[in-house]
């Protein structure tokens, strides 16, 4: 790494659009594999396995009954989670 270089986790611009535009990132994580204390996991801790899901913020506290904060981009889910949300949406059918 050259000198001066700056690291951290953020969203990136796309995701940063949606998060403005008032989604939740849900981020599928496995929680064995993620360095987690008491249900916690902090994002550098977390062992994601490449699945995620956009919700619109009131979405997402009337499924899982619990307030998110409006600067809080993303929440860590356990696998399964999200295929459930999916099978909640019925297909459009044309």
């Amino acid at each position: 790494m050259e000198y001066q270089t700056i690291t951290g986790w953020g969203l990136c611009p796309e995701h940063q659009k949606l998060s403005d535009a008032g989604f939740v990132t849900l981020v599928e994580c496995d929680p064995q594999r993620s360095g987690s204390q008491a249900g916690r996991i902090k994002p550098e801790q977390a062992y994601r396995t490449s699945r995620l899901v956009h919700l619109r913020r009131a979405v997402f506290a009337q499924v899982f009954n619990v307030p998110i904060a409006d600067d809080q981009p993303c929440v860590f889910v356990e696998p399964g989670v999200i295929e459930r949300l999916q099978a909640m949406v019925a297909p459009a059918d044309g």
